[in-house]
C-alpha cells in the first residue's frame, strides 16, 4: 500500500467532469487483476492525460477485462488465488478510492464464475442484498426485505458448519403480476443459486404421468450434473394456493410436499435409465407463492368483522387494500388445514398491488425494465430507442387502468412498437406521450 495515503484519497476523490475519466475509473474497478498501485497512479494522473492516452487506456482495460472473464476459470480448478486477488482489490478500492456496495462487486465478477458471497464477505449482509434487489424489484419493500433475509440465511446454511443457522422458508401472497416470482428469480441469478419454479396447478402425485415435485430436482441436476448444486437450490412453488382447492390428488400431493420440505429428509428420483439420484433437502430454500383468494375472509371472521364489500350498518368492514395488515400465521394454518405445513414456513410476505407510479418507476429505473429488451432489438440494427417521462407515464397508465400488472408493461410496449419492429427504419425512435396515444388511445 502507498504510504501517502492521505494525499491519495484527496486526489482520487476529486470529482471528474470528463465522462472518459469516469469510464476509465469504472474499467479500473472491474479489473481486479490489475496491480492496485498502478490503478491508483492511473486515477491520480487522469486529469493530466491527453484524450488519446485516455482512449488507449480504455482499450487496454477492456482487453484486460475480457481476459479476466475468459481465462479466470477456463483452466483453473482451484480459484483460491483469484478469489483472494479480487477480495484484496475490493478492500483497497473501498479504502483508498470510494465506498462500494454489493452491486458494484457483482459487476466485477459478472461472468467469471466467482461467488459473490466469497469475494464480498464483509459486504454480504441482508441489508446489502436488500439494497441490490431494490434496483430490480421496484415498489415491494416488505417482500424485498424478507427475501433478502431468506437468501442471506440460505447462504449461511450452505457454508461450512452452517447447519446451526436457522432455515427460513417464505410464503408470498398477493395479486397476480406484482413480482412474487420475479423476486426469487432475480436474487437466485445475482447470488449464483440454481432456481426451479414448480407450477402447483399442474402437479400430479408420484407414479402418475404428468409434472411431479421431483421433476424440479431432476431439471436442476440435468442442467448442472451436480448433486451439490441441487442440495443448495432454491425451489419456488408457484400457484401454491391451488393445492388447497378441492381435488382428487391434492391431499396426496401435499403429503409428498411435506416430506420434501422436511429439514431432515431426502428425495430420490429416476434420472435416465436405471439411474437413481438421491439428495438431501436439508439446506434447500423453499418459497411458496400464490394469490390465496379467501384468506381475507378468514381474517375477517377471526376479527369478527364483515368480509369484503358492504356490510350491516355499524359493523366494521375489512376492505381489499388493508386486509393484509391483519393477517397472522394462524390464518394460513386454517387456509391450509394442515398445521404441520404452516410450521415449516418462517416468514409471510404480502406483495403489494402495483400503483401507476410504481409501474412507471419499473419502466424507467429497474435494471430489469421491459424497455431494455426492445432497446436491444433495435440496437442490433443501429436504431436508437429512448423513452421520455411522459411516454413512460402514458404506458404505465394504460397498463394500470386495465389491471394488466407488470407483465402488461411488456405487452403494452409491444403494442406501441410493433410497426417499428416490423419496418426497422434506421432512424431514432422516441417514445413520448404523443407517440403512445396515437397508437393506443
Amino acid at each position: 500500500m502507498p504510504k501517502t495515503k492521505k494525499n491519495i484519497i484527496t486526489r482520487v476523490k476529486t470529482p471528474y467532469s470528463n465522462s472518459l475519466d469516469e469510464k476509465i475509473k469504472h474499467l479500473l474497478f472491474i479489473n481486479p487483476t490489475l496491480d492496485f498501485k498502478i490503478t491508483l497512479r492511473t486515477l491520480c494522473s487522469l486529469p493530466e492525460l491527453s484524450v488519446r492516452d485516455k482512449e488507449n487506456w480504455v482499450e487496454t482495460l477492456e482487453k484486460r477485462r475480457k481476459e479476466f472473464i475468459d481465462n479466470s476459470f477456463a483452466t483453473i480448478e482451484d480459484n483460491t488465488d483469484i478469489t483472494k486477488c479480487v477480495k484484496d482489490h475490493i478492500k483497497c478500492w473501498n479504502e483508498f478510492v470510494e465506498p462500494i456496495n454489493l452491486e458494484k462487486v457483482r459487476v466485477i465478477i459478472d461472468g467469471s464464475g466467482l461467488n459473490l458471497a466469497d469475494v464480498a464477505e464483509d459486504l454480504f449482509t441482508p441489508r446489502e442484498i436488500y439494497n441490490m434487489l431494490n434496483q430490480y424489484l421496484i415498489g415491494q419493500p416488505e417482500y424485498a426485505q424478507k427475501l433478502a433475509l431468506c437468501f442471506y440465511l440460505h447462504n449461511m446454511r450452505n457454508k461450512e458448519n452452517g447447519e446451526d443457522v436457522p432455515k427460513c422458508n417464505l410464503l408470498a401472497y398477493g395479486p397476480s403480476g406484482v413480482g412474487k416470482t420475479f423476486g426469487p428469480q432475480i436474487l437466485a441469478k445475482l447470488l449464483g443459486y440454481q432456481l426451479e419454479v414448480v407450477n402447483c396447478n399442474c402437479l400430479v402425485q408420484e407414479g402418475i404421468r404428468g409434472p411431479r415435485i421431483t421433476d424440479a430436482f431432476d431439471n436442476i441436476y440435468s442442467r448442472t450434473n451436480d448433486e451439490k448444486a441441487v442440495e443448495k437450490a432454491v425451489i419456488l412453488f408457484d400457484e401454491f394456493d391451488k393445492l388447497f382447492h378441492p381435488g382428487v390428488y391434492n391431499e396426496r400431493i401435499v403429503n409428498e410436499l411435506l416430506n420434501v420440505i422436511d429439514d431432515n429428509n431426502s428425495v430420490s428420483w429416476e434420472h435416465g435409465y436405471n439411474n437413481t439420484i438421491r439428495v438431501s433437502t436439508r439446506n434447500m430454500l423453499f418459497i411458496f407463492s400464490g394469490v390465496f383468494k379467501g384468506i381475507e375472509d378468514i381474517v375477517a371472521k377471526r376479527l369478527n368483522w364483515n368480509g369484503m364489500g358492504f356490510g350491516n350498518k355499524g359493523c366494521k368492514t375489512l376492505v381489499v387494500d388493508d386486509y393484509h395488515q391483519y393477517v397472522e400465521e394462524s390464518d394460513f394454518a386454517k387456509y391450509f388445514n394442515r398445521d404441520e405445513l404452516s410450521g415449516r414456513i418462517s416468514q409471510y410476505a404480502y406483495v403489494n398491488n402495483m400503483t401507476q407510479e410504481t409501474m412507471m418507476h419499473i419502466l424507467t429505473e429497474s435494471k430489469e425494465s421491459p424497455l431494455k429488451g426492445f432497446q436491444n432489438y433495435f440496437s442490433n440494427r443501429n436504431i436508437h430507442l429512448t423513452m421520455t417521462t411522459d411516454g413512460a407515464d402514458a404506458i404505465a397508465r394504460y397498463a394500470f387502468e386495465r389491471k394488466l400488472g407488470v407483465r402488461g408493461l411488456k405487452s403494452t410496449l409491444f403494442k406501441v412498437l410493433k410497426d417499428d419492429m416490423f419496418d426497422l427504419k434506421e432512424e431514432p425512435i422516441v417514445i413520448d406521450k404523443q407517440y403512445v396515444t396515437k397508437i393506443i388511445a
